[in-house]
């Protein structure tokens, strides 16, 4: 019988320990004099049951997060796009002269766009806190509307996606931590395991074969019997193969 170890089974999903527990379930109910060993795997079972719910219920809000960023990330890109082609033109299409040398002058709009989160949220709101300034060194009161509109937009994706990031973030994490819910489960099978095999070796003493029947770990088939396939002899090998 392949041992069930907590450094053994570090990596095993929570998908498979429960299908693992289910299999001892259904293992122990086959023998009516076991039955007082069964509820507690039923109760460790509908744990495992619950934290794999919880997995699947974060890992679509962390796809929805991803999915959310990335359109923040590309209407950033287009507003600095968009703002980089209006200063551009508003300047006389002269790089050197404003407003496009505040927006641009040391770094230009490609390069912003391939920032990372941090960076380009910094970029935009930085230019909104200079909005005095950039002002002021414009002659044309519509030149200073059309720019107070650019930077009203650049402020509003900048914020957008700094918000859309930390979301994904959260997400991440919420994520990431139901790993230490697995291992705590990992070990409470252990112990599990642990009891039944003293239950079961209490009603059959030396039945070493009945605790291998009921808490294997391994997916090999039993013995064949008559013409009786691999697949018939192990209908749920697949679903109670535990990795090591």
């Amino acid at each position: 019988m392949r041992r069930f170890t907590v450094e053994g089974t570090r990596d095993i999903t929570i998908e498979n320990l429960g299908d693992y527990s289910d299999a001892v379930v259904a293992a122990l109910s086959a023998r009516p004099d076991l039955k007082d060993l069964v509820p507690r795997w039923e109760e460790h079972l509908a744990k495992c049951d619950a934290q794999e719910a919880q997995k699947k219920a974060r890992r679509r809000a962390l796809n929805r997060a991803r999915v959310a960023y990335g359109f923040a990330d590309v209407e950033f890109d287009s507003v600095v796009k968009a703002t980089s082609g209006e200063t551009y033109h508003l300047a006389g299409k002269d790089e050197l002269n404003e407003p496009y040398v505040s927006f641009f002058g040391v770094v230009k709009a490609p390069e912003i766009c391939d920032f990372g989160e941090a960076k380009a949220t910094a970029y935009g709101l930085n230019m909104v806190k200079k909005e005095a300034e950039l002002l002021a060194a414009l002659d044309s009161e519509t030149t200073r509307g059309i720019v107070k509109g650019l930077l009203a937009n650049l402020g509003q994706v900048a914020s957008a996606l700094s918000e859309a990031g930390d979301v994904r973030e959260d997400a991440a994490t919420a994520l990431q931590t139901l790993d230490i819910e697995r291992r705590q489960l990992v070990r409470k099978t252990i112990t599990l395991i642990a009891e039944t095999e003293v239950g079961i070796l209490t009603q059959y003493k030396g039945r070493r074969d009945l605790v291998d029947a009921i808490l294997a770990l391994d997916n090999s088939a039993p013995k064949s019997r008559g013409s009786r396939s691999k697949a018939e002899e192990t209908p749920f090998a697949e679903t109670v193969d535990l990795p090591v």
